[in-house]
């Protein structure tokens, strides 16, 4: 076999591998479906140094608590035509059976999906699948930990087993890692709708991680302290659940400059 040969056999079935995972919409091989880019970015709470974006994010002004890296695993994603639809509820009643959901749900992703969140305000695009052409009033994302049935998932990413969040940074100069079984299905209205189209490029999923280890008073929670069951850690799980909001951005710029929202996160989160 050629060394050209085998190259593009492997690209081939890389290619085949992604769209398999993907677990998308049936509307995959007619010519209605476009491909559409899901990119994650945060909301920038440190200033910009002389050299660029800062690596890590401060969360206070006294920089007593800054963020180094932040993770989060996906469930399942699925984008709602009407926006009245419970698309992840009726893909785990139909045992994920996409036949079987309503048509006003289009698959993004089926599988377990791991994030890197950009804790620097870039853009990190994390899936790229083809979706039916169409306009969806609203994202529907399922935070949770990869079930055991995920097998190979859960033993390439052993920091992430039995956990949808992880995060690492400092408080107070000492490292920390924060870990915890997150789960919430977390909906996200466009504002205005998401229009599939030839011309759609990329919707991009905002978090605003600068406020998950905040108290209600806007003080900072140490995350040594958010032990199982106590009202720090149910604090920060709220935080992350109100944290979303997401946008169409074919430019890629990662900022919502639809009406209201100024250039980012508004903090109205859906």
């Amino acid at each position: 076999m050629s060394t050209n040969f085998s190259a593009h056999l492997k690209a081939f079935l890389g290619l085949f591998a992604v769209v398999a995972i993907c677990g998308c919409s049936s509307d995959l091989t007619g010519g209605n479906a476009h491909p559409v880019q899901f990119s994650f970015t945060t909301h920038l709470a440190a200033a910009p140094t002389a050299n660029g974006l800062a690596s890590d994010q401060a969360v206070d002004p006294a920089g007593d608590l800054v963020l180094q890296k932040v993770q989060l695993v996906f469930g399942k994603l699925e984008l709602d035509r009407s926006g009245g639809a419970d698309c992840v509820a009726e893909a785990e009643a139909a045992n994920d059976d996409h036949e079987h959901v309503g048509e006003e749900c289009e698959d993004v992703s089926r599988n377990p999906l791991l994030v890197d969140i950009p804790v620097d305000a870039t853009l990190h695009p994390a899936v790229n699948v083809p979706l039916a052409a169409g306009t969806y009033s609203e994202l529907e994302a399922k935070l949770e930990p990869a079930r055991d049935r995920f097998a190979d998932f859960n033993a390439a990413h052993p920091d992430l087993a039995g956990k949808s969040v992880r995060v690492e940074g400092t408080f107070k100069g000492t490292l920390f890692v924060f870990a915890a079984p997150v789960r919430a299905e977390v909906e996200m209205a466009f504002d205005p709708p998401l229009v599939i189209d030839e011309t759609t490029k990329n919707a991009t999923i905002s978090l605003d991680v600068s406020k998950w280890f905040l108290d209600s008073s806007g003080n900072v929670i140490d995350p040594a302290t958010a032990t199982r069951g106590s009202a720090n850690l149910s604090r920060i799980e709220s935080n992350i659940r109100q944290s979303f909001h997401a946008f169409e951005d074919d430019s890629e710029r990662g900022e919502d400059h639809h009406e209201g929202h100024e250039g980012n996160d508004d903090g109205t989160h859906h």
